[in-house]
């Protein structure tokens, strides 16, 4: 877990998880952005990607391993006394729901982006059926998810980097896969109260990896007093890498300024 503190007065935190096979560096624009304009942000890398256990990348043994880093996270930026807003992109987001059903977490703000709820883009019919399998006899067995950089982004700066990104994710183990999948099997299927937190859901209305329909269907159906939803026409699944980064951005920053109006903050 990293912390990143603002320079001038601090009028939130922002916690960021990252989502499927990537990891906390990509995020270096997103954090400056946060920190220039009053926040402080504390991330880390997911189990099983980026710095985290390097000879176990993209294994998990449970998906409780997700909601344990991130409570840690979430614990961190409690200390500093401020509202959080919790931002979860992809994978990411699917894990904070998750938090939140479970923990209900005193937050200012949830924005999610993309968030991972059912994939679009799958592995191929038969390494689906053999997972199920190889789940119980070989959990750690990995297989190509079949994801590219290509298909996350169409900003060619970025997909240049990740090229050569040494600890990008290209191999995913079965247990990650199933674990995966159930955690978006519980969301979809949840029957407990989500916590009423007011919601941003912003969306990529080209993503190739996330099926974007089930979450703006799960947003509309929970009972909340607050929440907008933003579809990004062109944009593909990681928003905040997209050409159109900045607006989305003040878009989202925007959201995170009018929840701290509403609580009583002079900005």
């Amino acid at each position: 877990m990293w912390k990143w503190e603002t320079d001038g007065i601090a009028h939130g935190v922002i916690v960021i998880v990252h989502g499927e096979l990537e990891h906390h560096a990509r995020y270096g624009w997103l954090i400056e952005m946060w920190r220039e304009r009053g926040y402080h942000v504390v991330m880390g890398d997911l189990p099983g990607q980026g710095m985290v256990k390097r000879t176990e990348r993209g294994h998990i043994d449970s998906f409780k391993e997700y909601e344990t880093a991130v409570g840690q996270w979430i614990e961190a930026a409690m200390l500093f006394n401020l509202p959080i807003f919790l931002l979860g992109q992809g994978l990411g987001g699917l894990i904070a729901v998750r938090m939140m059903y479970m923990k209900k977490y005193e937050i200012a703000g949830l924005i999610l982006s993309n968030p991972s709820f059912a994939y679009a883009h799958t592995p191929s019919k038969f390494n689906h059926l053999l997972s199920g399998s190889l789940n119980k006899l070989s959990p750690e067995h990995r297989f190509t998810f079949g994801f590219t950089v290509q298909d996350a982004t169409r900003n060619a700066d970025i997909i240049e980097l990740d090229l050569e990104d040494p600890i990008y994710v290209s191999r995913v183990s079965v247990r990650w896969y199933r674990e995966v999948l159930y955690a978006m099997k519980q969301t979809l299927a949840e029957d407990s109260d989500f916590p009423d937190v007011p919601v941003l859901l912003m969306q990529g209305g080209q993503n190739r990896l996330v099926d974007i329909a089930p979450a703006k269907k799960w947003l509309l159906s929970r009972k909340l007093h607050e929440f907008q939803f933003k579809e990004w026409e062109q944009c593909y699944h990681e928003l905040f890498n997209e050409p159109e980064r900045d607006e989305v951005f003040h878009y989202a920053e925007s959201f995170v300024k009018n929840r701290l109006r509403s609580i009583g903050y002079d900005l």
